[in-house]
């Protein structure tokens, strides 16, 4: 927050976002039977006397999280990695193919986020940009070398298979997660996401 960005936000602008997120207004909560077109403010409102002591617990929280990080902040992410890749490999020739094989990428790329194999966790950001790129070439049949090309991006055949599948199976586990919470008030509260712990637990040891 108070580190050079991209795009750097005030404390005010984070969280009147959160305040809007975790509303009855926001469209990721659930149950979500029909999100109201023009939501009421007063849902989201902040006062200030809400908005000086959540502002006072997000910069504790950051400090917090820099020192466990021992302010080291920089991150290799798989995006731009991925902008090099397709031109290395002269996909920018192909002006119609270009722009919808970069999203279908970036989309790739966002789905690992929340896969349950932590794929951001265990593979290189190189690794990451590659099976996206080869997925996204597939789905849109954009042709790539003919060559096994992932091996100059350091990528062998057996950790782009994984990396493969992981990503394609992605959309199975949102889909059977959508379904276990379609009928519970989400975001959690606290409570709520200890009660759920212990009841997965149970159901797991059989106590």
């Amino acid at each position: 927050m108070a580190k050079l960005s991209a795009h750097p936000q005030t404390p005010r602008a984070i969280l009147n976002v959160y305040a809007y997120l975790l509303s009855s207004a926001s469209p990721i909560s659930l149950p979500n039977e029909a999100v109201n077109s023009q939501p009421d403010p007063e849902t989201y409102f902040l006062s200030d006397g809400t908005y000086y002591k959540q502002r006072t617990m997000l910069m504790q929280t950051e400090a917090r999280i820099l020192r466990v990080l021992g302010f080291s902040v920089h991150v290799a992410l798989p995006y731009t990695l991925a902008i090099n890749y397709l031109q290395a490999l002269d996909v920018y020739s192909d002006t119609r193919s270009a722009a919808p094989l970069s999203q279908r990428v970036f989309s790739y790329l966002n789905t690992a986020l929340i896969s349950p194999q932590l794929l951001f966790l265990t593979h290189q950001p190189s690794a990451l940009a590659t099976a996206a790129i080869y997925l996204a070439a597939r789905e849109l049949k954009v042709k790539l070398p003919t060559e096994e090309w992932w091996e100059v991006f350091d990528v062998d055949r057996e950790e782009l298979g994984f990396l493969v599948v992981g990503m394609r199976s992605t959309e199975g586990f949102v889909r059977a997660e959508r379904e276990r919470w379609r009928k519970k008030i989400v975001p959690l509260s606290v409570d709520d996401v200890e009660a759920e712990i212990e009841r997965r637990t149970m159901l797991e040891t059989g106590v």
